[in-house]
């Protein structure tokens, strides 16, 4: 059987050999104990092309936020990249942006641990007018050029500058920056905080197209791995395969919705362990796939819905296969979790041309 993506025309070519080894769940999300790797339906070089998406979702989405939340779960061998400070694909990195205790503008914070935060290194322009921005600043790495192009974009005049460094190698380079950027100004560190305080602030993660055709990937190669009837070279998948390939659509693929498909979060309940829930399901009609990522304890994340394609089957309906991927408690050994089917408990009807969803139970 050839590559899925050999149809329609245009998109692979089919001269590379089929992976033996394609996670429709990202990598970056973990290891599970008793998941099955797609095999034989995906060529290497689909899979190289299809990791640039997974780098945006695992690096540059709120995906990558709670990956630092749960714990580095990703390749031992693979480079850590600080997703706060490191752009990925030239989309600008994780902003996590609150007002310093005292003053007036927004800094970058980045995480320590699971609850607290700290003030990135950082130089935050404040405009005449009173507007602000913070860019994260990188030794060897930022310089005056580059901040200019910033600051354009984001349209701020700079007339002071305030320095946060975090060592003193840093503060020297700063020093070097400001004085180029601001000729004769005075430049303004931030005080240190001594006993910790506690603030509001939003973590910005850009919703990019890279990020959506991954999520697009993720439900596809899922289907792919759990309804083996199907080739994937059917003429109905070939919208789907469009947008992961090359991010072109008819109409939307990717849809997000505020209803969880998980029963103990329709509830309004908690979650004791961090997971991802996927599922798809197969109607007279359609064939839908429902995503959550990093659902868990604090956080009842929006559910992503995906438009796979037209049911070519005519004669199956109304069957669906879910499953979650539970992280352990402790996400240090080999295993970072568990992969655990989910469990059907009844069904709930949504409003009229929509196909019927299943409500599932996690283990």
């Amino acid at each position: 059987m050839p590559c899925v993506y050999t149809a329609p025309q245009g998109l692979c070519d089919g001269t590379a050999p089929l992976s033996r080894n394609e996670h429709y769940l990202p990598r970056a999300l973990g290891n599970f104990r008793d998941n099955e790797p797609l095999v034989d339906r995906i060529c290497e070089n689909c899979q190289r092309r299809f990791a640039q998406l997974e780098d945006v979702f695992a690096h540059n989405s709120s995906e990558a936020f709670f990956r630092e939340m749960v714990g580095r779960v990703g390749r031992k061998n693979h480079r850590n990249k600080n997703i706060f400070y490191e752009p990925t694909m030239g989309i600008p990195p994780l902003a996590v942006l609150g007002r310093h205790p005292g003053h007036e503008f927004e800094i970058l914070w980045e995480p320590v641990g699971q609850t607290g935060f700290r003030p990135m290194s950082q130089l935050v322009f404040i405009g005449r007018d009173g507007r602000s921005q913070a860019l994260p600043f990188r030794r060897g790495v930022t310089n005056a050029d580059k901040i200019r192009r910033a600051l354009a974009v984001h349209r701020v005049e700079p007339a002071q500058i305030v320095a946060v460094p975090n060592s003193d190698e840093e503060a020297e380079e700063m020093q070097a920056l400001t004085d180029e950027l601001l000729p004769g100004g005075r430049q303004t560190e931030m005080a240190p905080l001594v006993d910790g305080a506690q603030i509001d602030g939003q973590m910005n993660a850009p919703l990019s197209a890279q990020y959506l055709r991954a999520v697009a990937k993720i439900a596809f190669h899922y289907f792919l791995n759990y309804f083996p009837q199907f080739s994937g070279l059917e003429g109905e998948f070939d919208n789907i395969k469009r947008f992961i390939y090359t991010g072109q659509s008819e109409g939307q693929v990717v849809l997000a919705e505020h209803q969880p498909f998980i029963l103990e979060l329709q509830a309004g309940g908690q979650l004791k362990r961090w997971g991802h829930f996927l599922s798809a399901e197969i109607t007279e009609r359609s064939i839908e796939a429902r995503v959550q990522f990093f659902a868990g304890p604090p956080v009842q994340p929006f559910v992503w819905r995906i438009l796979i394609g037209r049911n070519p089957a005519r004669i199956i309906y109304n069957e669906a296969i879910g499953y979650a991927f539970l992280y352990f408690e402790d996400v240090g050994g080999d295993f970072h979790g568990e992969r655990v089917p989910l469990r059907e408990t009844r069904r709930v009807l949504i409003p009229r041309r929509q196909p019927i969803l299943k409500v599932y139970r996690s283990r």
